[in-house]
């Protein structure tokens, strides 16, 4: 009989090993499709950053620019453009202004057209944006619409991008998130450092290592029952290599109908997976999806390496008769099997040094390639707790061992001495995944957050807009207020001066009418009859972003310093919009960056690229802790099917169910007592080094969730605990045990 069919006949000839069949289609048809699309996600990170860093005006790619200056004389060949940051309700709007000739020959990434003074390109959202509210709210800001931006220019569907035609003098005079520039060509990048490349490439790492994990921990379920099968088979004459074939035939074909079901359950994920934000939009489904290369690959791989580990280990047992099939005493770990932890840690280590004699200036560290060896300590270091883990699982049994007390610790206990591997294996995707969990949770404390809005007495509404000083504009704000007053929902308009510098007090103030500062709300019950019964207060520049105002009684301030605008709204967020809008069309000629309120810089701090990678962060947390609920689950069905028979004979010789659950609490419980602790410390180690190694930023202790999530895994493993014990009382609470 060839070897398929008798391998049929052999794995799946009753229901218990149809069952296994299954679970192991099912786990391996997860791990696919979860390695598909992180693979994709991470493939389409870089591809979303170019689309969408054109307005960004970096010097990144061959695009040529210089810094604008007023005598600059426009070509064909050359803009100017400046980009900022506009507001709407929540949502930040990327702005870049543009000037061009008429005959200019720059274009504009996903358009054929270049806007003239007072028209824009919308991205799609945007435009539809600007479609569904009223034109005082949002569409009057820009002027008149020349076109749409395509999708290949957007980062994705929800982005809000628009490109105001503008005139040189205009591009010159505003403040934005860039300094105005000269421009051949706009072009995009991946990566804004190495830093950020390097950072993506470990959170890759440590996201896809627990998922193939998974992989490998669901082939192997049921391994002990096949292998009392395969002893079988050598009773009756089969070979070993014959065995070992039949292993690797069972092994490579459920592998690979996993591998094609799991293909079919990532492209079915797709659209789901699209609607996770991350940036400013969504993804466009298209950027999941894939190279077919990458899936054939993936498809033909899995189930290759898989049979071939099968047939290896099969081969190297050596299943004899089946008298002969009873669980063997492992070889105890060796001490070399801490070697590829301690690399890992000693080259992050070598990453600080290097990091330090960079920073410093020593020349000798200059050249030293960082990247290349922080991303090699940091998966030795990930790949060493697993090496590890049974060496320190047998130190912690052995020791232990000596302190023994009761039939439930010797016999978990022992099973831990003799059988360290097999004991950690049901718990090793549980501390990969810890470690993971951990790595994010403390290098997102490097980002700065958002800040939180304080209210109450003494503190700017955060629906009030405000503009910061523009040079020689007086005049002009002093016209537009009138207008701006006749808006609805629009409660005062305030014009602030710049204040004059106090002796005692160096910083940045500006001056308001007392009756003005009261109605922006800037006296509280603290404030000092002085300043109420002076004309003028002085006010600090910081009241505008989110410190109590401190008014301080003034005289009047010159008429020719700077000068700013201030607009309460009643808190409604159509009349917000309808102040700001008015804002940009009375002070277009005049304005240098749109009206913001606090609530908009908090907005912008949450578009900062390290927040983004934050929220990729805590997105790499729930799937390493999700995947270590699977792994976890699967382990624990292995490990009691590898136990079956050792449970049955202490069962059979009269040993009560409850000293059984006992000695089976122990051995799972020890292992993730023993490297837990382990794998945290070196996550933390590891996170500390992967963030002062590549900028110059810190860590701090980890947010609430952390420990919510860290108690989420420990709370598995309590489940898992009780579960197994359970289970395997039931299992032994009739069983016969015979050797033929």
């Amino acid at each position: 009989m060839s070897t398929l069919p008798l391998a049929r006949l052999v794995v799946a000839g009753d229901r218990a090993s149809r069952r296994r069949l299954a679970g192991i289609t099912a786990g391996v048809m997860i791990g696919v499709a979860l390695f598909l699309l992180l693979a994709a996600a991470g493939q389409a990170f870089g591809v979303r950053s170019e689309r969408s860093t054109w307005t960004e005006l970096q010097q990144f790619g061959p695009a040529a620019m210089a810094e604008l200056e007023e005598n600059t004389v426009l070509a064909p060949e050359k803009a100017a453009a400046v980009s900022t940051l506009d507001h709407f309700e929540d949502r930040a709007i990327t702005v870049l202004m543009v000037a061009a000739t008429p005959d200019t020959r720059v274009r504009i990434p996903g358009s054929d057209v270049v806007p003239r003074p007072g028209q824009y390109l919308a991205s799609p959202a945007l435009a539809a944006l600007i479609d569904s509210v009223p034109e005082d709210q949002l569409g009057d800001r820009y002027g008149d619409r020349a076109g749409i931006l395509s999708d290949d220019a957007v980062e994705g569907p929800d982005s809000l991008v628009v490109i105001v035609g503008a005139e040189q003098s205009e591009v010159l005079a505003w403040e934005g998130t860039s300094t105005a520039q000269v421009v051949t060509e706009f072009v995009g990048y991946d990566y804004a450092s190495q830093s950020y490349r390097i950072v993506a490439i470990i959170g890759a790492i440590a996201v896809l290592v627990p998922v193939l994990l998974l992989i490998a921990i669901v082939t192997g379920l049921g391994a002990a029952q096949r292998a009392e099968r395969f002893a079988t088979l050598r009773l009756i004459g089969a070979t070993p290599g014959r065995v070992a074939r039949i292993a690797a035939a069972e092994t490579g074909v459920t592998a690979l109908v996993g591998a094609v079901l799991g293909v079919l359950l990532y492209l079915a994920l797709i659209p789901l997976a699209a609607c996770i934000e991350i940036g400013s939009s969504r993804f466009f489904p298209a950027d999941l999806l894939t190279t077919p290369g990458v899936i054939g690959v993936t498809v033909v791989l899995v189930p290759l390496v898989a049979a071939a580990v099968t047939w290896w280990t099969t081969l190297r047992a050596d299943a004899g008769p089946l008298g002969a099939s009873r669980e063997r005493r492992e070889r105890p770990p060796r001490l070399r099997s801490l070697l590829p932890l301690l690399l890992g840690l000693a080259g992050l280590t070598a990453v600080r040094v290097l990091a330090n004699a960079i920073n410093s200036g020593t020349e000798t560290a200059v050249d030293i390639p960082i990247a290349p060896l922080l991303v090699a300590s940091f998966v030795l270091t990930m790949l060493g707790l697993l090496w590890a883990g049974p060496l320190l699982t047998w130190w912690c049994a052995r020791l232990v061992q000596r302190q023994a007390r009761g039939a439930a610790q010797v016999i978990g206990l022992g099973r831990l001495v003799q059988h360290p591997r097999a004991t950690f294996r049901a718990v090793g995707g549980l501390v990969v995944a810890v470690y993971a969990v951990t790595l994010f949770a403390v290098a997102v404390t490097a980002a700065a957050g958002t800040p939180v809005l304080n209210q109450g007495s003494g503190y700017l509404a955060q629906t009030t807009l405000y503009t910061l000083p523009e040079p020689d504009a007086a005049e002009a704000l002093e016209q537009a207020a009138p207008r701006i007053e006749q808006v609805e929902g629009v409660t005062a308009v305030v014009v602030a001066r710049e204040a004059p510098t106090e002796a005692e007090d160096a910083s940045q103030r500006f001056a308001l009418r007392t009756a003005d500062a009261r109605t922006l709300g800037a006296f509280d019950t603290d404030s000092s009859d002085a300043a109420q019964d002076s004309q003028w207060v002085s006010v600090s520049w910081n009241w505008l972003l989110n410190n109590a105002a401190d008014p301080r009684p003034i005289a009047a301030p010159e008429s020719d310093g700077g000068v700013s605008l201030l607009v309460a709204t009643d808190g409604e967020a159509a009349s917000v919009e309808r102040a700001r809008t008015a804002m940009v069309t009375a002070l277009g000629g005049v304005l240098t960056h749109y009206p913001i309120s606090r609530a908009d810089n908090v907005v912008t701090a949450a578009t900062a690229l390290e927040n983004q990678f934050a929220a990729l962060g805590y997105i790499g947390i729930l799937i390493a802790a999700g995947v270590s609920t699977a792994a976890l689950a699967v382990s624990t069905v292995s490990s009691l099917l590898a136990r079956r028979r050792v449970l049955s004979l202490l069962r059979l010789v009269g040993m009560p169910r409850h000293t059984l659950r006992r000695a089976v609490a122990w051995e799972m419980l020890l292992p993730v007592a023993t490297v837990l602790a382990v794998s945290i410390g070196a996550a933390v180690y590891t996170a500390w080094i992967v963030i002062v190694g590549t900028s110059s930023r810190g860590v701090g202790w980890p947010a609430g969730s952390y420990y919510v999530v860290l108690g989420g895994c420990l709370a598995m493993v309590a489940v898992a605990v009780a579960a197994s014990t359970r289970a395997a009382a039931r299992m032994v609470a009739s069983a016969t045990v015979r050797f033929e």
